[in-house]
C-alpha cells in the first residue's frame, strides 16, 4: 500500500450533540460489548505492561516509535538502544525513556502517543496473518486530543482506567486511519484488536512506544523483524 494511501477523516462540521460523522472504513460503536473484555482485564492504570493492555497473551512487544525531524524526515539511523548508547543514556524505566523520546537525539523526538504510518504498515503484516477475523476489527481512540476529527463529546465512550475513548469498528486496513483534523498531522487509534480478540495493539497517549500482546509465534516474528525496533517484554514487566 502506498505512503500516500492515507484514509483521512474529515473534520467535523455539525454541532458536538449530532450523530457521528461518516468515517471512512470505520463505523462509530453505539454499543460498547466489544471492549468488554478490556474493561474486565484492565483495572489498574500505569503500574505494569498489563495495565495498558489485557495480560493474558503469551507473547508481548515494546515497539519504539522512530525518531524524526520535524515529524517528517527519519532521524539519524538506529534503533533506541543503538542511539541511547551513542548519546550516553541508559534506557531504564519509562520516565528515563520518554526523557529520551524528548530530548535524546539531537533536533529529533520520537512520536509520542501515536503510533507512526510506517510502523504501522509493517506490523499489519504480522497481525494480518494471526487472526481469523481481519475484517472486523475495534479502534478506540482518545477523546482528549484537541485536533481530533471526533467530537469529543460523542457517546458513548468506553471508560478506563484514568482514560476515555470512542469507539469504532472495521477492517484491519482501518488502522491506517489518522483521527487528527489536520492533514498536515496523524494521529492513530490508541487501542484495536480483532473480533477473535487474538492480539491487541496500544499506543498510549503518553508514552513514545507501543504495546503489542498476541501469541508468541507472531509476537517472535514481530522481534525478528528488521524494520522494527521492538524488544520482548511481559504483561507483568514495569515496561
Amino acid at each position: 500500500m502506498a505512503e500516500d494511501d492515507i484514509y483521512f477523516i474529515s473534520p467535523p462540521r455539525h454541532p458536538p450533540d449530532a450523530p457521528a460523522p461518516e468515517l471512512p472504513l470505520l463505523r462509530h460503536e453505539t454499543s460498547l460489548g466489544a471492549a468488554g473484555w478490556l474493561q474486565q482485564s484492565l483495572t489498574t492504570f500505569a503500574e505494569r505492561v498489563g495495565s495498558f493492555l489485557p495480560g493474558r497473551f503469551s507473547g508481548y512487544a515494546r515497539l519504539y516509535h522512530p525518531f524524526e525531524f520535524g515529524g517528517l524526515t527519519p532521524a539519524a539511523p538506529g534503533t533506541w538502544h543503538e542511539l541511547a548508547t551513542r548519546y550516553g543514556r541508559e534506557l531504564r524505566d519509562p520516565a528515563t525513556a520518554e526523557a529520551f523520546a524528548y530530548n535524546g537525539v539531537p533536533d529529533a523526538q520520537a512520536h509520542v502517543g501515536t503510533l507512526p504510518l510506517a510502523v504501522i504498515d509493517v506490523l499489519l503484516a504480522h497481525l494480518r496473518l494471526a487472526t481469523t477475523t481481519p475484517e472486523q476489527c475495534y479502534y478506540a481512540v482518545w477523546t482528549g486530543f484537541g485536533g481530533s476529527a471526533v467530537p469529543s463529546d460523542l457517546q458513548p465512550q468506553l471508560r478506563l482506567p484514568h482514560r476515555e475513548y470512542h469507539l469504532f469498528s472495521g477492517p484491519l486496513a482501518a488502522a491506517r486511519t489518522t483521527y487528527d483534523a489536520s492533514p498536515f498531522a496523524r494521529q492513530s487509534a490508541n487501542l484495536w484488536w480483532p473480533a477473535d480478540q487474538a492480539w491487541c495493539v496500544v499506543s498510549e497517549i503518553d508514552h513514545a512506544w507501543s504495546y503489542v500482546g498476541g501469541a508468541a509465534p507472531m509476537i517472535d516474528g514481530i522481534l525478528a523483524d528488521r524494520r522494527l525496533d521492538a524488544m520482548a517484554t511481559s504483561a507483568e514487566a514495569q515496561w
